[in-house]
Parts: structure tokens; C-alpha cells; sequence
């Protein structure tokens, strides 16, 4: 829940995982950000999901999606168990585990720092890239690390990630208004830097990547904020009324009813308080 910026990159060429690293840790020098290396072990895997064949556009937006994210899919009859050494990676069977239903798998990265990591599952890979250091306030990190990681199958390079830039209180909104713009610079110049690309995909949630418009970044934040704390709020009267004594957290970090509190102590008539604009203080 909250903005999040997408990416997948495929190619054959060694080179092109090189320079788009580099390319990287030259933006995050250029900004402050700071950058590591990264190497580890880790497995290739498939993530699978089975879809209730209620409607066909239901079938077709998951076709859609595999096309646009992977650059393609398999149509089998049984599920693959391990990833193959060509594209395309992802795959579909129909009617499976029964006619009424679909199966749907796409290529996954697992690593040793994974809680869920299995040595026996998958393919050993080896996993290369660079990991951004997200903003911080005071003492805790503002958003997640912005992670390029390259992993390997057969003769390709594989990279699919994410990272949620969406700010939850007043003094991360212009923290991570600056970090999403840069991990979208960044993203168009990894996806421009080579012609060895069998693949790249990039969505942003924020509709920054696409539009290059401030405005409807801002705007985005701020009715994913508004969802969010809503949502948190309700939960929050639900486990009031039950008397569970259950706490609400926002992030993990912040207590919707703390904030709760804090509203009722500070409003003032007739102004917006900054648990309204941005869920949180």
C-alpha cells in the first residue's frame, strides 16, 4: 500500500549490466545518495499464482500484464518447475488445477536475507548490482532502498524490482518527492543506455516516469496518504470497540491512535491539521 515505482530490465549483454550499474552510482554520487555494491548467491524461482476463471477479462489483464512486464509468456499445458534457460520467462497454463481456473508464474530473485530462503528451491544463481540508500529523517530511513539487481539465467540477465517512495508524515514529503524524481531519472537512463535490451519495463504508480509532472506526483501522495490513513483509522475504531487493545501502526513505525490523539489536541477550527493533509505530524 502506498506509491511504488516498478521496473524490469532483461538482456544477454554483459555490458549493458555493467554500464547500467555504473550508471546508477554515478547518479546517486551526483545527488548524495549513497551507493554499494552488491553481490550475493541466490536462487531463480518461479512465483506462482492460481486465478479463478470468473471472467475472461480477467484472463486477458493477466496476459496483458505478462506481456508488458516480462516481455512475453509461454502457453503450456503443465506448469514448468524451473526457469528455462531462454525467453520468455513467464508462463500460463489454462484449465489448471481445473477448468475453472488459471496458473499464472513469473521469474522471481530470492536471496539468502530472505526470511522465506530455500536452497533446494529453484536455481543457484549468482546476483549482482547496486543498492540506494533511501532519505532519512532524523534516525529512520523515509522509503526503501531503490535496488538494481541483476541475477542470472542461462545466457541472461535478469532484474526485476521495486521500491515504495510513499511518504507518510509531513517532514518525508519533500524527502521523498526528491528521491522518486531521481529513481525515475535514473530508471530512463538505464532504460535508454543500451540497444542490447531484450526487455524494459518501468511503472510508476505515481504517473511521475510517464509524465515528468510535479503536480500529479504530489497528487498522488497525497490520495494514497489519505487512503491509507483512513483505512488505518477504521481498523483502529474496529479494534477500540472490540476492546483488544490491538495498536494500529502506519509503516510499521506510526500509531494511528497516537496521531488520533495528537489530532484531537491540536485542531484548531476551521484549519486542516497536518494528520488530514498527510497522515501524520
Amino acid at each position: 500500500m502506498g506509491i511504488t515505482i516498478h521496473w524490469t530490465f532483461i538482456t544477454h549483454d554483459p555490458a549493458t549490466v555493467i554500464r547500467a550499474c555504473w550508471a546508477v552510482a554515478e547518479e546517486a554520487e551526483k545527488t548524495g545518495y549513497r551507493c554499494e555494491e552488491f553481490s550475493s548467491e541466490g536462487r531463480a524461482l518461479y512465483m506462482r499464482s492460481i486465478i479463478p476463471l470468473h471472467d475472461f477479462k480477467d484472463f486477458k489483464g493477466v496476459l496483458d500484464y505478462l506481456r508488458e512486464r516480462y516481455g512475453g509468456f509461454r502457453a503450456l499445458d503443465q506448469p514448468l518447475k524451473e526457469l528455462p534457460d531462454e525467453p520468455p520467462f513467464a508462463f500460463v497454463v489454462l484449465g489448471y488445477p481445473d477448468e475453472d481456473s488459471f496458473m499464472y508464474a513469473i521469474p522471481w530473485l530470492s536471496l539468502p536475507s530472505y526470511g522465506c530462503y530455500n536452497r533446494t528451491e529453484g536455481i543457484p544463481t549468482e546476483v549482482h548490482g547496486v543498492v540506494v540508500d533511501p532519505p532519512q529523517v532524523d534516525d529512520r530511513y523515509t522509503a526503501e532502498s531503490f535496488n538494481l539487481l541483476f541475477y542470472k539465467v542461462g545466457r541472461w540477465f535478469l532484474c526485476s524490482g521495486f521500491c515504495k517512495t510513499q511518504p507518510f508524515t509531513v517532514d518525508e514529503v519533500e524527502h521523498n518527492i526528491r528521491y522518486h524524481k531521481w529513481i525515475c531519472s535514473v530508471l530512463r537512463r538505464v532504460a535508454g543506455l543500451s540497444m542490447f535490451w531484450y526487455h524494459r519495463y518501468v511503472h510508476d504508480e505515481g504517473r511521475y516516469y510517464e509524465t515528468m509532472d510535479l503536480s500529479i506526483l504530489e497528487k498522488s501522495f497525497e490520495v494514497s496518504s489519505t487512503y491509507i490513513w483512513a483505512h488505518g483509522s477504521i481498523l483502529q475504531d474496529v479494534a477500540d470497540k472490540l476492546g483488544s487493545g490491538l495498536s494500529v501502526d502506519v509503516a510499521g513505525v506510526y500509531s494511528v491512535k497516537k496521531m488520533k490523539r495528537r489530532l484531537r489536541e491540536t485542531r484548531i477550527d476551521g484549519e486542516q491539521s497536518t494528520l488530514d493533509e498527510f497522515g501524520g505530524a
